[in-house]
């Protein structure tokens, strides 16, 4: 098996009348259009077959990441840009938690932004909640389709770019932060764009302009969607491009040369798109970003490991190793392939570990030290080396072979190495959070639930709180308050609420609230101390969720009233404390 030198171009007009491998009549009849529209279908009916049954059953239920901070938040940020934009309000800082002063939410906070933009319609007529696990069922099967269409431009061929795209989509860090509600993270369809406008730059199709105009909008949606993968996602290009003219040879490195200064174009007006955004970044670096230096390293090892979340498998990587054997004298191979050496690198971090040791600092370290990496985790670069393998991989079932025996054989490992992908993929039913054992034994009319509490769903807080008044969430359902404040649509102010690991350490809750699940009669007096100085109405407390240490409250004198699936204790003593508003304010 070789390959003369397979430019894009060359490679799609081969392509796409060959008969040398079994597309099939029916893929050969569609249009290109046609086939993206299959392909999506396709990624979506498995994905959400194979994967997102239990979450389609109830797209309105907060069934993803309860036990975790992350997840909330991005149900809060669902609601929280639509609100901020339609009311005129700062998007960038907000009030409506961390009271009483509310906090910086910048880039720092990983609020997906241009996501959240992108699913208003389905938040405004759904709410929050649905347009956050829609988002979870559409990110994977979007991302394949993305590296579907690169590789179909690539190739000119169906069914190789429907495995291409499955090996990007449905990986194990992609389907794996998906399930945990990590959207920063998994929504990565813009990468495998990026490739496809390069693509049809390559090949004339589209201009200067237009790829300049296409490429700034790509790299700034980026920077909106997650500013970490946009960092990483730099140097993934700077690597590239650097190989691309170092194996290009000298009548193509005009070109390489041009395509570079194109991307920096587009860089400097994505930069100028993104400005506001970043500005407010730079303008407040908090001062505890974490740097994760061995913490979060790509381990080689774990590309083979199956309980790893970068998980690769040995067929796929055999598949490379024999790609890079057979066509090494393609330019196209020692791109893919050098680049492909270059994002493991770059995934190790800034230094290299051996089992739990740091054995030295790597040459790169540096890039550490900028503000937008401070916190970078070196394990998510593996998201471009799947795109890389996922290209070689069509590539691969494209080449022109004569015989039906090595054919067969091509197939058969492609096949393989998504089997081994595909093997111990997590679905949504495998992480519902399950009772907390402090609640097994309890009543079932008090055991947890994914379920909102009808304090929420029938609106009953209008009844009993104030508008915009600051109230402290508490539940054995983590970071619950950005939950609650989100489904109410900011009707109320929240003392905590999570935002970023920099700025609320791992707790939701405010530390004076925290430390009452171990009460001292000096804790108490702290946490009515600062409930008083943030200004806080009431605690509510989620009934079904409980833990015995948040009856504390009513120890303190604080009167209670059971309503909805909530204890809400009132903070003030005095009068109408416990009564709805209207009740309490003597209103009919």
């Amino acid at each position: 098996m070789h390959w003369e030198t397979p430019t894009p171009a060359r490679l799609g007009q081969r392509s796409e009348g060959s008969d040398e491998e079994p597309e099939g009549p029916g893929a050969r009849a569609l249009s290109p259009a046609l086939q993206g529209l299959v392909a999506l279908v396709i990624y979506l009916a498995v994905f959400i077959v194979g994967f997102g049954r239990s979450l389609v059953g109830g797209l309105d239920v907060p069934r993803v990441g309860q036990d975790v901070t992350d997840p909330n938040f991005y149900i809060w940020a669902m609601g929280w840009w639509p609100y901020a934009l339609s009311h005129g309000l700062n998007p960038l800082y907000s009030h409506a938690i961390g009271a009483p002063a509310g906090y910086n939410l910048a880039a720092w906070a990983s609020s997906t932004p241009s996501l959240a933009v992108l699913m208003w319609p389905v938040t405004a007529a759904f709410g929050p909640i649905t347009s956050f696990n829609v988002a979870l069922l559409l990110a994977p099967p979007s991302a394949a389709w993305a590296a579907f269409v690169a590789a179909r431009r690539l190739t000119g061929r169906f069914w190789a770019a429907l495995m291409a795209g499955a090996v990007y989509g449905f990986n194990v860090n992609e389907v794996n932060r998906d399930t945990r509600g990590w959207l920063n993270v998994t929504v990565s369809l813009l990468f495998p764009v990026l490739v496809y406008l390069v693509l049809l730059w390559w090949d004339g199709t589209l201009g200067r302009t237009g790829f300049v105009i296409w490429m700034a909008l790509a790299l700034a949606l980026e920077f909106y969607t997650f500013t970490e993968a946009f960092f990483e996602m730099t140097l993934v290009i700077l690597a590239a491009l650097v190989t691309g003219f170092a194996v290009a040879g000298r009548a193509a490195r005009r070109t390489v040369s041009r395509l570079a200064g194109l991307i920096a174009i587009a860089y400097a007006g994505a930069g100028l798109l993104a400005s506001p955004y970043l500005l407010d970044e730079l303008l407040h670096l908090p001062a505890g970003l974490i740097r994760n230096t061995w913490g979060f390293s790509l381990r080689l090892p774990d590309l083979v490991s199956k309980k790893s979340t970068v998980y690769v498998g040995t067929p796929l990587l055999v598949l490379l190793l024999m790609f890079a054997v057979l066509t090494w004298s393609s330019k196209v191979t020692r791109l893919l392939v050098v680049t492909f050496a270059a994002i493991i690198a770059l995934g190790v971090g800034p230094v290299l570990v051996v089992g739990r040791k740091q054995v030295f600092t790597l040459p790169w370290s540096g890039l550490w030290s900028l503000p937008v990496a401070r916190d970078a985790e070196g394990n998510r670069f593996i998201v471009f080396g799947y795109l890389v393998l996922a290209i070689v991989l069509a590539l691969w079932l494209a080449a022109p072979v004569r015989s039906r025996l090595l054919l067969t054989a091509r197939w058969g490992l492609a096949v393989l190495a998504l089997a081994a992908i595909f093997a111990d993929l997590p679905t949504f039913a495998n992480v519902v959070v399950p009772p907390p054992p402090t609640l097994q034994a309890a009543v079932p009319a008090l055991r947890p639930t994914n379920t909102l509490p009808a304090f929420l769903t029938d609106h009953l807080y209008r009844r009993y709180l104030k508008p915009g008044e600051t109230v402290v969430v508490i539940s054995d359902r983590v970071n619950a308050g950005d939950l609650f404040q989100a489904d109410a649509d900011f009707y109320f102010r929240i003392a905590g609420g999570f935002i970023n690991i920099s700025l609320n350490n791992v707790s939701a809750l405010p530390a004076p609230v925290t430390q009452l699940a171990d009460p001292t009669p000096a804790r108490e007096r702290a946490f009515l101390g600062y409930v008083r100085a943030a200004g806080v109405g009431a605690v509510i407390v989620e009934r079904a969720w409980e833990s015995k240490w948040m009856r504390v409250f009513g120890r303190l004198g604080m009167r209670s009233t059971t309503v909805g699936g909530v204890t809400l204790y009132r903070v003030s003593s005095g009068h109408g404390a416990g009564l709805p508003v209207r009740e309490a304010a003597g209103q009919p």
